[in-house]
């Protein structure tokens, strides 16, 4: 599958936690699997997205669009 280019960071994203300290979110959005990586801060952005193992953004704010539970 290939990954569409969108803006992944501004879409309602509903995040479940796991039990990977690295990869501590997981979600599934429009039929594509996400998932969290934390990285090593500060040296790098705090964390990168996933998106069917394709690293698609690193950024350090959590998105006000994202919901964790």
């Amino acid at each position: 599958m290939i990954t569409t280019v969108r803006n992944y960071l501004d879409e309602k994203v509903i995040w479940k936690r796991t039990a990977d300290p690295i990869l501590p979110f997981e979600a599934e959005n429009n039929g594509e699997r996400m998932v969290i990586r934390i990285n090593d801060f500060p040296h790098d952005n705090l964390y990168t997205l996933i998106v069917n193992d394709e690293e698609i953004a690193s950024f350090d704010d959590w998105p006000q669009s994202w919901v964790t539970k």
